[in-house]
């Protein structure tokens, strides 16, 4: 809770209930709960909550009373999308990735059960398909980085989104089993790897890199399946090792 700023305390308390919130969005927080994660006493707890009750930063579910994000946090999100933060940091890594390989490029970071695609950094032999990606959300495991993301995340939470999104999974044809199959691998391997998984005809490799402490994103690249050999993989492997250990992009592998 110590900002190192004086005078900042409660400003400090407030930003990390409100973190606390996004980390427990989706079960929710009672005012109990949050008290004890914050290191806080229950009407100090309950003072803050208020406060981010009534700007819209929070909101109470009126069937349990627990605690969730509000739609301004959700709207503040949002507004961040439009130039997201990390766009900056992996933008120049991203480019000469493309340059170096001749393959399309992807930066994609998780938006609650889903993966969003931030960036697509078109190379010199690039699917057609992948050029139209910007944007787009997919299901998390769906797609080489969005499988990557999926790697990171523990079992527990992984089966949770399945079970929330079986619908979706079972319509792209990815079975609980073989999500957890690709995710298995992926931690074995320390890198994802795809064929066909969302575009036809397309393979790709990815690393999941630390955003902050608690959050990650995912770099990608893709081309031609007849472009990629077992040799040009583990050659695309490395460049994208190079380019994220560079002192200047200061990117960290997860």
């Amino acid at each position: 809770m110590n900002s190192g700023f004086p005078g900042a305390q409660s400003p400090a308390r407030l930003v990390a209930v409100l973190r606390l919130l996004a980390g427990h969005h989706v079960p929710g927080l009672a005012i109990n709960e949050l008290a004890q994660l914050a290191g806080l006493n229950r009407t100090t707890a309950r003072r803050l909550l208020m406060v981010l009750v009534e700007s819209g930063f929070a909101a109470r579910d009126e069937g349990s009373g627990r605690y969730r994000l509000g739609v301004e946090a959700m709207f503040t999100g949002m507004s961040a999308m439009t130039k997201p933060p990390i766009f900056d940091a992996c933008r120049p890594a991203m480019a000469r990735i493309a340059r170096r390989t001749g393959h399309s490029v992807f930066l994609i970071v998780r938006i609650g059960d889903f993966a969003h695609c931030l960036h697509v950094e078109v190379g010199d032999h690039p699917l057609h398909a992948h050029s139209l990606m910007t944007g787009q959300i997919r299901l998390l495991g769906q797609g080489t980085a969005s499988l990557a993301l999926a790697a990171t995340l523990r079992d527990q939470e992984l089966t949770q989104i399945y079970e929330r999104r079986c619908l979706d999974y079972e319509a792209s044809g990815i079975t609980q089993d073989r999500l957890g199959q690709m995710v298995t691998a992926t931690r074995r391997l320390q890198h994802a790897e795809s064929v066909n998984l969302l575009t036809t005809g397309a393979v790709g490799v990815g690393v999941a890199i630390r955003v902050q402490a608690d959050h990650v994103a995912a770099i990608s690249v893709a081309t031609h399946a007849s472009r990629m050999t077992d040799e040009h993989k583990q050659a695309v492997l490395r460049i994208l090792e190079e380019e994220l250990q560079t002192p200047a992009t200061r990117l960290v592998r997860y």
